[in-house]
């Protein structure tokens, strides 16, 4: 059973859905015959500078919450959701390939309107055993992005597709598309790709950690350091940093989100070595 830890030494590792139900960092919740189901699958322990998880919402459920605490992305992987801000009474329909940001001005209601698949990422990261407290919030994990700060700092808003930018990616064969970039300050930066079948690539992030959730499709991740291959499927992360040399491949098309730390000036492409130049601060725990 996978365990709250560290891993040793900050190198690359997979993680699946398999690892996490039935631990502490699974959360469900009911409502009649509604639910949601939670998989924590990157938490505060791994260093990374943020968390994912992945969530699941039977059609009607309903939540209200209030971020006090943290900056939170949803990127809607299938389904419809309304989204309502409960302070000025704004509110938004959205399908998938949507993103919803909040942060800790924003009290806010979250509706499936059919089931729906999300994938959600906090700054800083959540330690992943946490329930909603009576205002819909999580204890405090860390510090803030400064600008979701003060009476000028950034609130909700919403992103399609359409909205991020898209950039070739060379190596990859494909199209990235940067919903966050440095400019959003979020603390990181989410984007979405499909590589292409039967390709692949070497990649080394030498001034980065990035995660990689697979939302589609099937392929491999191998770290050309040690020789050790991992098979991706729907539902698998994994996550490199700055000394993982690693190869990608693409059995079948895969629709991927990738999440950067430190965020992405949001124009790069991969230089000879399959890496993007600095950008920021490597979290410290993923250093040599």
């Amino acid at each position: 059973m996978w365990a709250l830890t560290v891993f040793e030494g900050e190198i690359m590792f997979v993680r699946t859905h398999q690892d996490i139900a039935g631990t502490k960092n699974e959360m469900v919740r009911r409502d009649g015959d509604m639910s949601l189901r939670s998989l924590r699958m990157l938490i505060k322990a791994d260093g990374c500078g943020f968390s994912l998880s992945d969530a699941y919402f039977s059609a009607g459920f309903s939540l209200d919450l209030w971020y006090k605490n943290h900056v939170e992305a949803n990127f809607i992987v299938s389904g419809v959701v309304q989204l309502d801000d409960l302070t000025s009474g704004k509110s938004w329909e959205m399908e998938g390939g949507s993103l919803y940001m909040v942060g800790p001005k924003d009290r806010h209601r979250l509706t499936a309107k059919t089931d729906v698949h999300l994938v959600s990422v906090f700054c800083p990261a959540v330690l992943g055993n946490e329930r909603h407290d009576a205002d819909g919030s999580f204890p405090p994990t860390g510090d803030i992005p400064t600008t979701w700060l003060g009476p000028d700092g950034h609130t909700m808003y919403v992103r399609t597709r359409d909205e991020a930018k898209a950039v070739g990616i060379k190596h990859v064969g494909t199209e990235a598309h940067r919903y966050l970039t440095q400019d959003d300050g979020c603390g990181f930066t989410l984007s979405t790709a499909r590589p292409p079948a039967n390709s692949g690539a070497d990649l080394w992030y030498r001034n980065h950690v990035e995660a990689n959730y697979i939302i589609e499709g099937e392929g491999s991740v191998e770290d050309l350091g040690t020789g050790e291959k991992w098979e991706l499927l729907p539902g698998s992360l994994y996550v490199v940093g700055p000394r993982d040399r690693h190869r990608m491949n693409a059995s079948s098309e895969v629709y991927l989100m990738a999440v950067f730390n430190p965020p992405l000036v949001g124009d790069e492409t991969h230089d000879e070595q399959g890496g993007y130049p600095p950008t920021g601060t490597v979290p410290e725990g993923w250093l040599s």
